[in-house]
């Protein structure tokens, strides 16, 4: 549960209780107990938008490894508790605490905690339904209802994407693709699944800013053991300039 760590004061921890309460309010309407509120987006990088910052957004904490309730690493033991109402949000000392250790001694028998699987790996929800085993306490996908009570939520990114010349990238797109279908081929795959925008970026030869101070583009992609790729992206983000830069139409993309 990693992110980008800000450079300066974007919350307070007065804003945190209120925001808590809605939470609550929507997780007693959804028959939840909890909600697991990671600082991963769906990408699982490193970094992540504003409109990902949902743990800052609840709870002021703007460093760059935590989950709400609040998990820390030791890093942060001194700026968690001046950035959240300590009142309302415990910070917990990670790894010493793993979070489902803590879920299965601080939930009640037959809790229900709700979790956005977009925001999770398999094997993460693995692990916490390992620690629960026994506990009486489920796992249960739902809608992320951090969102829904995130009024103001800052738009998904938009902004413009730029070819990387083969100059500066060292080896054309189209080499790297190949390159990487052999590879799948000799290990009887056939496809890959790129989820991480700075893998993706590397391997079309583009650029954006979707990630502040990071030069990336939000977006998913299938590369195929014949060097095609299957790009998931909103198609008006595209220019004529960049989908020919990276083959949109000629069989490449």
């Amino acid at each position: 549960m990693t992110g980008l760590q800000g450079f300066g004061a974007t919350t307070r921890p007065e804003q945190g209780p209120p925001r808590l309460a809605a939470l609550r309010a929507a997780l007693a309407e959804a028959g939840l107990d909890g909600f697991l509120v990671p600082r991963a987006d769906r990408h699982q990088g490193e970094y992540v938008a504003p409109c990902d910052e949902r743990l800052a957004w609840l709870t002021g904490f703007t460093g760059s490894a935590g989950s709400a309730a609040v998990f820390v690493d030791g890093r942060y033991k001194v700026q968690v508790r001046a950035q959240v109402d300590t009142a309302h949000f415990t910070p917990v000392d990670w790894p010493a605490t793993r979070p489902g250790d803590w879920l299965a001694r601080e939930a009640p028998e037959g809790a229900v905690i709700g979790f956005d699987a977009w925001l999770h790996t398999r094997d993460e929800i693995r692990r916490l339904d390992r620690a629960l085993e026994g506990r009486g306490v489920t796992l249960r996908r739902v809608a992320n209802p951090v969102d829904r009570i995130w009024t103001d939520r800052p738009p998904r990114p938009a902004g413009p994407i730029r070819p990387h010349p083969e100059t500066l990238a060292g080896e054309a797109s189209t080499a790297k693709r190949r390159r990487l279908a052999e590879a799948l081929r000799q290990k009887g795959h056939r496809a890959a699944v790129l989820t991480l925008p700075d893998s993706l970026c590397w391997l079309l030869n583009i650029r954006g800013a979707d990630i502040p101070r990071t030069p990336v583009v939000q977006a998913m992609a299938v590369l195929h053991d014949d060097a095609r790729v299957t790009l998931f992206l909103d198609a008006a983000r595209l220019t004529p300039e960049v989908a020919a830069h990276i083959g949109v139409g000629d069989g490449g993309v």
